[in-house]
């Protein structure tokens, strides 16, 4: 019996070391996100006069790009920054396919005689089952990919999950790709930080079941929002009023 014990101990000595490696290997390192997410903004910020625009970008990279050895010289380097940028503020498509970088800005679409404008989220991630985003993880199965969204997807539609224009089919089909995910926003969409009707801790779960969340605001400052089953979303990746609300 003590010799059975003895064993059992012993393998699980041996087995411990490589399933914690296993677990870190597919953990993003916050401080490389935040800075990942800083060179999103420093080469595709879409801004007009002054104004900052929604825009999102997505990578499939080698994971250690998302780790602590993260080198901006080695960066998307097949990727023209200026092209990037041309394509997603041309609101008739924008839309871009790289190599290793997706990214859009919003689309102007005509529709029973009105103008809208399509979400960038949308526009990276549907059609679920063959979207920009498909494509881009389709070119490498256990890497590091990244989606970020300048703001947080909003709630009447994308984050409804039974709505034509929803992001769920496909957070859930990037859910069973291999690597190192990341889902990431920086500031609240404006109409949803405001709405006292929506409740941002339920909605954001909704992308926490599929995907980790994050927030990160500058190259210094990045949130994991955390919100796994019953674990509440983290503070800083809700607005003030939430906050508020829940002391």
């Amino acid at each position: 019996m003590k010799f059975t014990v003895f064993l059992s101990g012993l393998l699980l000595l041996f087995l411990l070391p490589d399933w914690t490696e296993s677990v870190e290997d597919d953990t993003v390192d916050i401080n490389t996100l935040a800075r990942i997410i800083n060179f999103f903004e420093q080469n595709y910020k879409r801004v007009n006069r002054r104004y900052e625009r929604q825009y999102a970008a997505a990578i499939n990279v080698p994971k250690d790009q998302c780790q602590q050895n993260f080198n901006q010289n080695n960066f998307l380097t097949q990727e023209n920054a200026v092209n990037v940028r041309n394509a997603i503020n041309d609101d008739s498509n924008a839309l871009y396919e790289g190599s290793e970088l997706i990214a859009a800005g919003t689309r102007k679409v005509v529709y029973r005689q009105k103008q809208f404008n399509m979400h960038s989220e949308y526009l990276l991630l549907n059609p679920a089952d063959n979207s920009p985003m498909t494509r881009l993880l389709n070119k490498r199965n256990d890497g590091c990919s990244v989606f970020y969204t300048f703001n947080s997807p909003c709630v009447n539609t994308c984050l409804d999950a039974t709505g034509r224009h929803s992001i769920i089919d496909a957070l859930n089909n990037w859910n069973r790709h291999g690597g190192i995910k990341a889902f990431v926003f920086k500031q609240f969409w404006k109409y949803d930080e405001t709405n006292t009707e929506i409740d941002l801790q339920d909605e954001f779960k909704q992308i926490v079941a599929h995907v980790p969340l994050f927030r990160c605001v500058s190259e210094n400052e990045c949130y994991a929002c955390k919100g796994e089953g019953n674990t509440p979303i983290d503070a800083h990746c809700l607005p003030p009023r939430e906050i508020n609300s829940e002391l």
